[in-house]
């Protein structure tokens, strides 16, 4: 009896070490001081039309990380005179979208949605004719990401991911550099060797099930509201391929709305692929982004009519904070050939 109850105890003692052992490890991976400060970081631009009168949007775009670095809503007015803002954040999901759509909606009346497609799936894009092994310490800690699980608490409770933004010293917040309308702006230069990523094929990778139900859900919505729906696709050598661009253009069709890829249009961008990505090929830098807005741009003239409102006193706002963008790129490109001169120089 007297050795049972030591292994007894001996087995909680071990489980209880290897539990705090694991939770302590977990805790210091997703959810240090230095997370959280970063997640509510990149969740801060995500909001920024909190800050635009109403009524005043007439694009907004949806998405993750890929969506916020290359569109730039600055730019779009700069050249068309139109208003859009950028809702998007690090691995956003669809529900995230849904949600920040209905509190677009609640103020704004944008007449067009753009919704970026890399968020559409949830993993890396297969490579050669195989996708990637799952490997299950990977999708245990994924699981354990907050990035991740909080994503369906809070599409049930929204109060956790909102109610901070309902505050009213928080209800007007900018960026505290200069409002970007949601677009991150970064001027690194990745030196990237260029490959044929988007090699023609009649394969495709489908969407997943729950990304279909979930991506019809914002399409429904945005019915409902009568705002016309554009799925986007950003250049991302590392997030896309030609096997994604046709179950994507298959699921536009079926759903009778438009897509537009622009992985198939360096050409016309003007883009040099070993250039205009801040990192490996997820993220363009911000001459990738002045591209592709302006293809955007032309893209949307070609498919819908909008009102220009850069000559409207109500819209005098975007001006001064296109003036204040331009002369904070002015600083920045000025502070990085200072840098790059000093570094020549020792």
């Amino acid at each position: 009896m007297c050795k049972k109850t030591v292994s007894d105890i001996l087995k909680i003692v071990s489980f209880m070490l290897i539990f705090t052992i694991l939770t302590y490890g977990v805790s210091s991976m997703f959810f240090s001081e230095k997370v959280a400060s970063e997640f509510k970081n990149n969740l801060q631009d995500a909001y920024a039309f909190l800050a635009d009168a109403p009524d005043t949007i007439q694009i907004v775009g949806v998405g993750n990380s890929n969506l916020y670095s290359g569109f730039s809503p600055l730019d779009l007015w700069k050249q068309y005179g139109w208003t859009s803002t950028v809702c998007a954040s690090v691995m956003q999901s669809r529900t995230d979208s849904l949600e920040l759509l209905k509190l677009v909606f609640e103020t704004q009346s944008p007449q067009i949605v753009l919704i970026e497609t890399d968020m559409l799936y949830d993993h890396k894009p297969k490579k050669g004719n195989d996708m990637e092994q799952s490997n299950k310490l990977s999708d245990i800690l994924r699981a354990a990401d907050p990035k991740y699980f909080a994503d369906d608490i809070e599409s049930i409770f929204t109060v956790f991911k909102f109610h901070n933004l309902w505050k009213g010293k928080n209800r007007g917040v900018k960026s505290t550099l200069y409002d970007t309308h949601g677009y991150k702006y970064n001027t690194r230069v990745y030196k990237l060797k260029a490959a044929d990523y988007m090699k023609k094929t009649t394969k495709s990778e489908p969407l997943h099930k729950r990304s279909v139900a979930q991506t019809d859900a914002l399409l429904t919505f945005c019915k409902s509201k009568n705002a016309a729906v554009v799925l986007v696709s950003m250049p991302s050598p590392l997030a896309w391929n030609y096997e994604r661009h046709n179950a994507v253009a298959q699921y536009a069709e079926e759903r009778g709305v438009l897509f537009v890829d622009l992985n198939l249009h360096y050409r016309e961008m003007e883009l040099d692929m070993r250039t205009c990505f801040r990192d490996k090929g997820s993220h363009l830098n911000y001459s990738g982004a002045k591209a592709a807005t302006a293809f955007l741009g032309e893209y949307i003239q070609g498919a819908f009519t909008l009102p220009a409102h850069s000559g409207d006193n109500a819209y005098q706002s975007w001006n001064a904070d296109l003036k204040k963008f331009e002369a904070s790129c002015k600083g920045a490109e000025t502070d990085a050939e200072r840098t790059r001169s000093s570094e020549t120089n020792l």
